[in-house]
C-alpha cells in the first residue's frame, strides 16, 4: 500500500464507506476507540496514493462540495465546488425520469419517451 509521506509509519483500521466514479475508495482509520476521532483516508486510484484527511465523513463531503481544499481529494470532480448536493434513492430516481424530468437537474428531459418505455 503506498502512502503520502505523513502515513509512511501509518497501521490504520480501514471501514470502506464510499467511492466515486473514479473508483476512488474513500474510508475511515478506525484505529481509535472512539468513532467520533476517525479521520477519512482517501486512496485515489489516479496517483495510487492514500491520503489522510483529519476531519469526519460529513466535514470532508461538505470540504469536497464547497471546494474546501487545496485541491480535490477525488478523481472524480463531479461533485468538487458544486456548493450542494441531492440524494435520491433508485425508485424515486426511476419515478423522476418516468414523469419525463431529469432526477439531478428538476429539469424537463428532452429525451424522455425516446429510448422506449
Amino acid at each position: 500500500m503506498r502512502k503520502a509521506p505523513e502515513l509512511a509509519e501509518a497501521r490504520p483500521e480501514l471501514i470502506a464507506w464510499g467511492g466515486d466514479a473514479s473508483a476512488d475508495l474513500l474510508c475511515w482509520d478506525a484505529s481509535d476507540e472512539e468513532p467520533g476521532r476517525w479521520p477519512v483516508l482517501v486512496y485515489n486510484r489516479d496517483d495510487g496514493l492514500w491520503r489522510r484527511y483529519d476531519c469526519g465523513m460529513v466535514q470532508f463531503l461538505v470540504r469536497v462540495l464547497r471546494g474546501g481544499f487545496d485541491e480535490c481529494p477525488l478523481g472524480d470532480l463531479s461533485l468538487w465546488g458544486r456548493e450542494s448536493a441531492v440524494f435520491l434513492n433508485r425508485d424515486e430516481e426511476e419515478r423522476m425520469w418516468e414523469a419525463g424530468l431529469d432526477p439531478w437537474t428538476g429539469e424537463p428531459d428532452p429525451y424522455a419517451g425516446m429510448f422506449g418505455p
